[in-house]
């Protein structure tokens, strides 16, 4: 195991548009010695190198040379780089989806497990600002939360894969993380619209608990929207992730009045009306969520603790999401 005054090897793998993102972040993180990179694309073989200058290494050279595999490349090549280098003894941090496939994930996670090694998935929403705030600062127990995540339609990004793999993936993740219960129903819809995988999906899923969530991810929309909305006993929190912000409307007993909103929420107040709407704004301090997500990840290696989003978290949601996919391929 490393020690603190110890850099960590790092090698990544995928330079495209997301990768290039953590390429930046790695090379910022001080416990972090950034070996190389590993990407298929020899004008990234070429170009990588002057730009950021750090090494081009084929796969099995870059993974005996380092502590910790990063990987952004396509899903499909998730599984093979991540197995390899869990056979070789290193350290894996994998973007979302984790694999193509629940038996690849739980092949991995057992890989790990034996070896003594650490896996991370990129669910980087965990690290949302807003998020880790509003998690700080209630107990969530949530009896209903809906979901919106929507977006423009790229056809040059993700629509190879349907859209509750690469936008509500990321939902799947929050949801099961902030509902600690056993899925016991789900239903969906989903339509392909401009790809040839479902473009818009809405799912519904209830818990063992009583928890109900509804969650809509569409990749044809006109605007960007990423909205969580929690509803429990006298707490209701309207979060928007990509503001960073979150209201906030609790409900108090009459004694406890901080700012009183009943008139703007309430209509035809009685006069014993004993209770008290308060109302929050929720504006975090802004930070680099992704930076913070593999900041984190090092840090459980070097202090032998567990990662903030194990392995076992990216089967978690990968397991839903594919259970939902099925759903709607067997009503069509």
């Amino acid at each position: 195991m490393k020690k603190n005054k110890n850099k960590i090897k790092v090698g990544l793998f995928g330079v495209g548009k997301f990768g290039t993102y953590h390429l930046q972040n790695l090379l910022e993180i001080p416990e972090i010695e950034l070996v190389g990179f590993c990407d298929i694309d020899p004008e990234k073989q070429k170009l990588i190198p002057k730009e950021y200058n750090i090494k081009y290494y084929s796969q099995s050279d870059l993974i005996d040379l380092v502590d910790v595999v990063d990987v952004v490349v396509p899903t499909i090549s998730h599984f093979g780089i991540a197995k390899e280098a869990l056979q070789n003894g290193k350290h894996v941090f994998i973007e979302k989806p984790v694999t193509q496939t629940v038996p690849q994930i739980k092949e991995l996670n057992d890989l790990a497990k034996g070896n003594n090694l650490k896996i991370s998935v990129g669910h980087i929403e965990r690290f949302n600002p807003v998020f880790v705030k509003i998690k700080e600062k209630y107990d969530l127990k949530p009896l209903f939360i809906e979901i919106h995540r929507v977006g423009k339609f790229n056809p040059l990004r993700g629509v190879d894969v349907p859209v509750i793999m690469e936008l509500m993936i990321h939902d799947l993740d929050l949801l099961l993380y902030m509902v600690n219960a056993e899925v016991t129903n789900i239903s969906a819809v989903g339509t392909k619209v401009l790809s040839s995988e479902c473009d818009i999906v809405n799912a519904r899923i209830e818990f063992a608990n009583g928890t109900v969530a509804n969650l809509t991810a569409s990749r044809i929309s006109d605007k960007k929207l990423r909205k969580v909305r929690i509803f429990q006993k006298n707490l209701y929190i309207s979060m928007d992730f990509l503001n960073s912000k979150a209201d906030v409307y609790s409900l108090l007993s009459s004694g406890n009045n901080q700012n009183n909103f009943n008139s703007k929420i309430l209509s035809k107040i009685p006069k014993d009306f004993s209770k008290i709407i308060n109302y929050d704004r929720i504006e975090p301090k802004k930070y680099n969520a992704l930076k913070m997500e593999l900041s984190e990840f090092i840090k459980s290696i070097i202090n032998d603790t567990t990662p903030i989003i194990t392995g076992e978290d990216g089967f978690k949601a990968l397991e839903l999401a594919t259970k939902i996919e099925e759903f709607i391929k067997n009503k069509q």
